[in-house]
């Protein structure tokens, strides 16, 4: 059976942030989940967030975030993932990623 996750989006000094919503995770800490899994990200900035695969390209995560809302739809693990967020229009400051990844049978990653 499949488990659902959540990713925390955050926003300080400019700089965004994913943190898996796992007991102890750190900002930007690899998530760990089981291929199947669903992930979903939790937009708590201020901006609207576009996500972007980086490896493999053109890999669809979600449509864009709205400020305060919950990615959508909801984005179900086959493999591997890395993922940035599209910089336009957002606040200046270092590009923020964690992996996905599956096949693992923990729930977080350490980075």
């Amino acid at each position: 059976m499949a488990s659902s996750w959540s990713i925390t989006i955050n926003q300080h000094d400019g700089v965004i942030s994913f943190t898996p919503d796992v007991p102890d995770a750190k900002p930007n800490q690899p998530l760990g989940v089981n291929s199947a899994d669903n992930v979903t990200w939790n937009n708590r900035t201020n901006i609207e967030i576009e996500l972007k695969s980086i490896d493999p390209k053109d890999v669809f995560l979600c449509d864009r975030i709205p400020p305060g809302n919950v990615s959508n739809p909801i984005f179900n693990v086959q493999g591997t993932v890395k993922y940035s967020r599209v910089l336009q229009g957002a606040p200046v400051g270092p590009d923020a990623w964690i992996v996905v990844v599956s096949g693992l049978s923990s729930s977080s990653v350490r980075a």
